[in-house]
């Protein structure tokens, strides 16, 4: 009896040394657990407001024509581009777990310049109305790319109509990545 008492107490010294020596490791959540979701409710969102919906790995972009939603020559939002930008700002604003980087971009027509401060203008209409709609401001961030990564050929109306864009780049919020658990 006394020796099933001290092989029952090692037993639980070893498995008390054993969970208190391994620290506990950080699994990944993946990344199809984060996206799959987010594109299936934002496609037809996407398709009914006339924006390009893409997912490259953890990011999702949503892809905002300037034509249509802002003025050709300047920096305003038109009235029929902040109904649909305020549609995406509903979506979003209660998605605590992603962040959301806005990206202007620009066509190479004009001073390079000009095409860079259009192009964070134009970032910077949709970060408001973003924000306006609800999106917390520490889950947003602005980058004006200007004319620094086409999507088609500048030479072309075509292109330059592509390559002017604003983008909504959605990635995981970083403290919904990861959870800690003991082995």
């Amino acid at each position: 009896m006394k020796t099933l008492k001290i092989l029952a107490l090692c037993s639980v010294i070893l498995t008390v040394a054993a969970c208190a020596s391994k620290a506990p490791e950080p699994v990944q959540v993946p990344v199809a657990q984060w996206a799959e979701p987010r594109i299936v409710g934002l496609t037809a969102l996407a398709e009914a407001e006339g924006f390009e919906l893409e997912r490259d790995g953890d990011q999702i972009r949503i892809i905002i024509p300037i034509n249509g939603n802002f003025h050709p020559k300047r920096t305003l939002l038109l009235p029929s581009g902040l109904v649909p930008i305020s549609k995406v700002a509903k979506a979003l604003k209660n998605d605590s777990g992603s962040q959301f980087v806005v990206v202007g971009h620009s066509d190479s027509a004009g001073d390079k310049e000009l095409n860079a401060q259009q192009s964070l203008e134009r970032a910077q209409q949709v970060v408001n109305i973003l924000m306006l709609g609800g999106v917390s401001r520490q889950r947003l961030q602005l980058v004006s790319m200007g004319e620094n990564e086409p999507r088609a050929d500048n030479g072309t109306e075509t292109g330059r109509d592509l390559n002017r864009r604003v983008e909504i780049v959605m990635t995981p919020y970083p403290t919904t990545t990861s959870v800690a658990m003991a082995k």
